[in-house]
C-alpha cells in the first residue's frame, strides 16, 4: 500500500524502535544476570511488579495526549524509553533496576494508545488508519526479529562493554524514533470548544451540556468499557501463543520440543504475510464489528485443536498443533484489524487519547493476568480447560460484536428526516 509522508515516518519509527526492543529482549536477561549479578527470579519479579504498577501510570499517556497533542507525547515516550535503556548501564543493584524498569515499562505501556491517537490525527481517512497500523505491526515484527539476531553479537562477546554498547545503541534507536515522530504532520483539525453538528446547525443547549459532561467524564462510556472488557478475553490469543502453547507442548503432548520454536516462527511469518491483507477487510462499521465474532469463533476452533493434540502422538500431534497455531494467528490478525479501527472510531475526538489508554488496559491486563489464567485454570484442567476456553471465546466474540454495533449506532450522527 502507498503511505503518506507521515505514515512512512511512523512506519520507519516503528522499525527503528522495534530493532531496539528486539536487541533488548534478546540480550537484557544475560546482561542483568551475568554483569549486574541479579538472579533470574529478581529480574522476573521486578518485571512483573513493574508491569502491574505501570498499568495505572500508563493512563496518563492518553490524558497528556488529549491535552498536549499525541505527537509530542509519543516523542516524549520514545525519548523516555531511550533514556531508560541508557540508564541500565549504571544499574548495580536490584532497587536501581526496579526504578529504571518501572519507568521503562510505564513508557512501554503508554506508547501504543498514544501511537493510535497520533495515527487518528495524522491519517483522517478511517480505512487508511487501519492499514497504516497494519503496516506498523508488520514492520514491528520484522524489526523484533532482526534486533534479536543482532543481539547475538553482544551475547557472543559476553563482556560488560559489549552489553553496555548494546544498551546505548538501543537508547539511540528510541531517540531516532522520537525524532521521526516529531516530523509527522497532524492533519486533523482540533475539536473546537463550540461546534456545529453534522447537519451544519448550531448545537442546542442540551447538546452543549451533554458534550461538556462527556468531556468531564473520568472513564469512557459504558459500552466502550464493555468492549474493553470483552477485548481482554479476545486478546487471549497472545497468552495462548506465548504461555499456553509452549507449556502444553512440553508437558501435555508427545510432540518434539523443537516444535515450540518452529511454531513461534510460523506465527511470526504468518503475521507478516497476513496482517496487511486482512486489514483491508475492516471496511464499514457492520463488517468491522462482524470481525469480532470471527475472532472468537476462530480462537475457539484453535482451542479445540490444541485439545485434540494432547490425545494423539507423533506426527498427528504436530499436525494438530500446527493447525491450532495457524488458526490462532488468523484470529490475531483479524482481531488487530477490528480493534484498531473500532477503538479509534468509537472514541470521541476530544477524548481520544484517554479512551484509547483505557482500551489498552485490556491488552496490558491480559499480559499481566493471562499467564495466571493459563497456569492456574486452563492447563490445570487439561483437555477440558481448552473446551471451556473455546466456549468462552466464542461467546465473547459474539458479545463484542453486539456491544460494538450498539456503540456505533449511538455515535452515528442523526440526520433530520427532511434533510
Amino acid at each position: 500500500m502507498k503511505l503518506t509522508a507521515g505514515g512512512r515516518r511512523l512506519a520507519v519509527a516503528a522499525l527503528v524502535q522495534s530493532l531496539g526492543i528486539g536487541l533488548f529482549m534478546a540480550s537484557s536477561m544475560a546482561y542483568f544476570t551475568r554483569q549486574v549479578d541479579l538472579t533470574a527470579n529478581q529480574v522476573a519479579s521486578g518485571l512483573a511488579l513493574a508491569g502491574i504498577v505501570a498499568l495505572g501510570i500508563s493512563l496518563l499517556g492518553g490524558v497528556l495526549a488529549d491535552r498536549y497533542g499525541a505527537r509530542r507525547v509519543l516523542a516524549a515516550v520514545y525519548t523516555g524509553r531511550g533514556l531508560c535503556c541508557a540508564a541500565y548501564v549504571f544499574v548495580t543493584g536490584f532497587w536501581q533496576f526496579m526504578v529504571v524498569t518501572l519507568c521503562a515499562v510505564a513508557c512501554d505501556r503508554a506508547g501504543p494508545p498514544v501511537l493510535q491517537a497520533l495515527v487518528a490525527v495524522a491519517v483522517p481517512e478511517r480505512q487508511e488508519r487501519t492499514r497504516l497500523l497494519a503496516v506498523v505491526n508488520v514492520v514491528r515484527n520484522c524489526g523484533l526479529g532482526a534486533g534479536a539476531l543482532a543481539a547475538g553479537v553482544a551475547l557472543a562477546g559476553d563482556t560488560q562493554a559489549a552489553y553496555r554498547i548494546t544498551l546505548v545503541a538501543i537508547g539511540l534507536a528510541f531517540l531516532g524514533g522520537a525524532v521521526l515522530v516529531l516530523r509527522v504532520p497532524e492533519l486533523a483539525a482540533p475539536v473546537p470548544a463550540a461546534r456545529e453538528d453534522e447537519t451544519g446547525a448550531d448545537e442546542t443547549g442540551a447538546d452543549v451540556t451533554r458534550r461538556k459532561r462527556a468531556g468531564n467524564r473520568v472513564l469512557p462510556d459504558g459500552r466502550y468499557l464493555a468492549l474493553t472488557a470483552l477485548n481482554f478475553l479476545l486478546f487471549f490469543f497472545d497468552t495462548m501463543l506465548l504461555v499456553a502453547m509452549p507449556l502444553w507442548i512440553l508437558e501435555h503432548t508427545d510432540a518434539p520440543r523443537v516444535t515450540v520454536s518452529v511454531l513461534f516462527a510460523l506465527n511470526t511469518a504468518l503475521v507478516v504475510v497476513l496482517q496487511i491483507p486482512v486489514s483491508r477487510l475492516a471496511t464499514g462499521q457492520r463488517r468491522t464489528t462482524r470481525m469480532l465474532t470471527w475472532t472468537g469463533a476462530v480462537l475457539g476452533v484453535s482451542s479445540l485443536c490444541f485439545a485434540a493434540s494432547g490425545s494423539v502422538a507423533g506426527g498427528p500431534a504436530v499436525a494438530w498443533l500446527a493447525t491450532a497455531v495457524v488458526l490462532l494467528t488468523l484470529s490475531e490478525v483479524i482481531a488487530n484489524a477490528a480493534v484498531w479501527d473500532l477503538s479509534i472510531a468509537l472514541a470521541p475526538p476530544e477524548q481520544r487519547g484517554r479512551y484509547l489508554s483505557v482500551f489498552n488496559l485490556s491488552v496490558a491486563g491480559q499480559r499481566v493476568l493471562g499467564p495466571v489464567m493459563v497456569t492456574g485454570l486452563l492447563l490445570g484442567a487439561g483437555t477440558l480447560g481448552w473446551v471451556v476456553a473455546a466456549a468462552v471465546l466464542v461467546v465473547a466474540g459474539g458479545a463484542a460484536e453486539r456491544v460494538a454495533r450498539a456503540a456505533g449506532e449511538r455515535t452515528r450522527p442523526v440526520v433530520p428526516a427532511d434533510a
